[in-house]
């Protein structure tokens, strides 16, 4: 039976969660309000925000197992975040009370005006930054990994740098999630388990039977004007590189939901999707599941890591990144969202994301190698998703 629809579908949003429902904007800004002590839980889609605004507990779930029992001790509603290392525990937090702020009460608006007035007292002032890996450094990684790209040892892998960013004062989550807001309104914005972020990725949505993803891999940054945007995107459409490094994911992400599948819908070629500083090339799929398929959070893992983010195949590509990169990607290039009751939820890819330690941010950013990879070319990538968060860390 072929399983793909190849026609284009209007687009449609999965995964209402339960939940406490604030339909009032003074509703919702008392619940902001309680967020700004920066140890509440917010994960944002672009039609729904839910916020954690009571004591949560934490928990380390696989992804097979059952989490019913651990939903019930709050609304139904637990946030969910995968680690890039398959083989980790899956970390699941569950308020005790969750926030449902949709359309009603202008929720991306109510986010966009956390941002702190220019002088708040206590507010950082001055910045340092510094790249964590020496661009030489990572440049020769990259011809390193295009190489082995070359000889046949894999087809993608991805690799990761970070930007070290110390401030004279505390940085506040909802004051980065705020300027986030603003900036990438189409964005999956989220402060949780000490990252705070705006992913344009969506690994996984679902709603009932229903399923939706994003495949999103192959970039070019936006032009200065209009006609050099367009010229970009010519230019990243024709890219044989970025063509290539795109049907490794979308063919990856069909491959593994179809045995799943009663029907898979998909356009036949990628998008492009316009960001605030980049560009990509996007495929979107919806799926309709069997009705015996497997819970949400095994079939996020069955996708998780996604070569937009890890490479292809799988162990190939992460025995390659434990070669190179010397650290530990911890929840960067993981997946962050919530699940309900019902099996229904929402994971984004977690990527254009930072972590916060007080004074201190790691930024990061990754670039897909493949075989005719340039280093200085995934160099201005990387800087280009730089982009995204250094200007919401570092504003006045």
């Amino acid at each position: 039976m072929d399983l793909t629809d190849r026609r284009e579908r209007p687009h449609r949003t999965f995964g209402s969660p339960t939940g406490v429902v604030v339909s009032s904007l003074s509703d919702a800004a008392r619940a902001a309000i309680r967020f700004t002590d920066g140890q509440r839980i917010l994960f944002s889609a672009p039609d729904l925000s839910l916020l954690g605004v009571e004591p949560i507990a934490e928990h380390s779930v696989r992804p097979g197992d059952g989490i019913s029992e651990l939903l019930r001790d709050g609304d139904g509603i637990g946030f969910v975040a995968f680690p890039f290392r398959r083989g980790e525990p899956v970390r699941i937090a569950v308020p005790e009370r969750t926030l449902r702020l949709d359309r009603g009460c202008d929720h991306r608006a109510l986010l966009a005006s956390l941002g702190p007035p220019p002088q708040v007292e206590g507010a950082p002032r001055s910045y340092a930054l510094r790249p964590i890996e020496e661009p030489d450094e990572w440049c020769g990684s990259v011809a390193d990994v295009a190489g082995a790209v070359r000889r046949g040892e894999l087809h993608k892998a991805v690799l990761a740098r970070r930007v070290q960013v110390t401030s004279d004062a505390v940085i506040q989550p909802p004051q980065v999630l705020g300027r986030l807001a603003q900036s990438f309104p189409g964005a999956y914005l989220f402060s949780a388990f000490g990252l705070v972020g705006a992913s344009p990725e969506l690994l996984l949505a679902k709603r009932g039977r229903h399923l939706e993803s994003k495949a999103l891999a192959g970039t070019a940054r936006r032009g200065g004007d209009e006609s050099a945007d367009r010229e970009l995107a010519r230019w990243l459409t024709q890219s044989a590189k970025n063509q290539r490094e795109h049907r490794i994911l979308r063919d990856m992400v069909l491959d593994t939901l179809a045995p799943y599948a009663v029907s898979v819908r998909v356009s036949e070629e990628p998008e492009i999707l316009k960001l605030t500083n980049v560009q990509h090339l996007m495929t979107r799929l919806t799926v309709e599941l069997k009705a015996d398929h497997p819970p949400f959070l095994e079939l996020a893992n069955s996708l998780h890591p996604t070569p937009a983010v890890c490479g292809w195949p799988r162990e190939a590509a992460y025995a390659v990144i434990d070669r190179v990169e010397d650290w530990d990607r911890g929840l960067y290039g993981g997946a962050l969202g919530w699940v309900d009751a019902q099996d229904n939820g929402c994971l984004c890819v977690t990527i254009r994301c930072a972590e916060l330690n007080g004074m201190n941010a790691t930024v990061f950013a990754g670039s897909g190698i493949v075989a005719d990879s340039d280093p200085d070319e995934e160099l201005a990538e990387t800087r280009a998703k730089l982009g995204a968060l250094l200007p919401a860390l570092i504003a006045p």
